[in-house]
């Protein structure tokens, strides 16, 4: 846990900028979706000014999201929403072999959740003894 929130100050700017990209790239996709229906509709809307741009602006977007994706994954971290900015980062507990969840704007990594379980499964940690005195 330790080493996680060490981590964190270099992890938050990419968080940030990860967020912000992918509501971009969500907003993008939208409009594209809506030209696009436009189209199906009536062709002519495929001669509108602006829609090649949005077109190239979506792609450079999702490269950066890519990007950063890329970069957190040669960090050991794993991106679990990118919206949100959620990321895991592996740890054991006990024996269990767990992620510990971290999401842009928590002070430190103060949550887990089991390897097949997603965002919303997460649980607060508690400081625990992993191993059990008599």
């Amino acid at each position: 846990m330790e080493e996680a929130d060490s981590l964190l100050s270099r992890v938050n700017p990419m968080l940030s900028n990860l967020s912000e990209f992918s509501v971009r790239q969500e907003m993008l996709e939208e409009q594209l979706e809506e030209i696009m229906e436009e189209v199906r509709d009536d062709y002519r809307a495929a001669l509108k000014p602006g829609w090649e741009e949005l077109q190239l602006e979506l792609e450079k977007n999702i490269n950066h999201v890519n990007n950063i994706i890329l970069d957190l994954g040669q960090m050991g971290i794993e991106v679990d929403d990118p919206t949100l900015g959620v990321v895991n980062f592996n740890s054991l507990r006990g024996i269990e072999t767990v992620f510990l969840s971290y999401r842009l704007g928590e002070r430190n990594v103060n949550h887990w959740h089991r390897l097949d379980e997603n965002y919303e499964c997460r649980r607060k940690m508690e400081r625990e003894l992993d191993i059990i005195t008599q």
